[in-house]
């Protein structure tokens, strides 16, 4: 467990966290011992705690004095009001979002024909690009015809919404949960090697009538923490 660019208390954390979004260790379950962990990765017992301590820091799992170290992660769903957009997100912060299309065309599910849209999001440091977050939109045509007009790269797609159909994006409902990494997560989001789930947030979005306008799919970086809000127009951390 030798890497050159990582204290091993970093690399320990990495591995046990990429265990608990993989799924190996379950909601509720105890971690293996301060001594298996040792065993395990030859580790110190110093090592080991500056590990889990980072993982509780993360709220992955909690201690109970005298029982061990438990998982905390778990599938959740929240309802949030008011979804606000990456884009304007970042204006808040005075930084300069980025967007990269990757994917569009026109698609059909269950019967219906949708505009699929794959964007990497970023945000533009000095003259480099770092991506947070990978998002993939499928947006109803019969709601916004002639969508695929606009230039995604350069236009909000809520302000699209907002400007050209006078749809405003007022409420989402999204499922967090693990996703295994594939191998363009891990080129354009940076994600080490020793990494092997990323979070997911996957849900409908709904306007101003509580008419679903967008199914979205974003998958985060491991360094964007994903906070669900009850008002977001200001302090959105999600796609658009």
């Amino acid at each position: 467990m030798k890497d050159d660019f990582a204290p091993l208390y970093i690399q320990l954390q990495r591995k046990l966290r990429a265990q608990i979004l993989n799924g190996e260790f379950k909601e509720g379950e105890a971690i293996p011992s301060e001594t298996e962990i040792m065993k395990t990765f030859q580790s110190t017992r110093g090592t080991v705690r500056k590990a889990i301590a980072l993982l509780v820091n993360e709220g992955l799992v909690h201690q109970v004095q005298g029982k061990g170290t438990f998982v905390l992660l778990r599938p959740l769903q929240y309802t949030m009001t008011n979804f606000g957009g990456f884009t304007d997100y970042l204006k808040s912060r005075k930084e300069v979002a980025v967007s990269k299309v990757l994917a569009q065309q026109t698609v059909t599910l269950d019967g219906k024909v949708y505009y699929q849209l794959v964007r990497a999001r970023g945000v533009k440091k000095d003259d480099s690009v770092k991506y947070l977050m990978i998002d993939t939109s499928l947006i109803p045509l019969a709601i916004f015809p002639g969508l695929d007009q606009y230039d995604f790269e350069n236009q909000s797609l809520y302000q699209i919404f907002r400007e050209k159909y006078g749809i405003d994006p007022k409420r989402a409902e999204v499922n967090l949960s693990p996703v295994k990494i594939d191998a363009q997560m891990r080129e354009i989001l940076q994600v080490d090697k020793s990494e092997v789930a990323l979070l997911k947030s996957e849900g409908s979005i709904y306007d101003q009538n509580d008419v679903e306008i967008e199914k979205i799919k974003i998958v985060c970086a491991p360094n964007v923490e994903v906070k669900i809000m009850t008002n977001l127009n200001n302090n959105a951390n999600f796609a658009e």
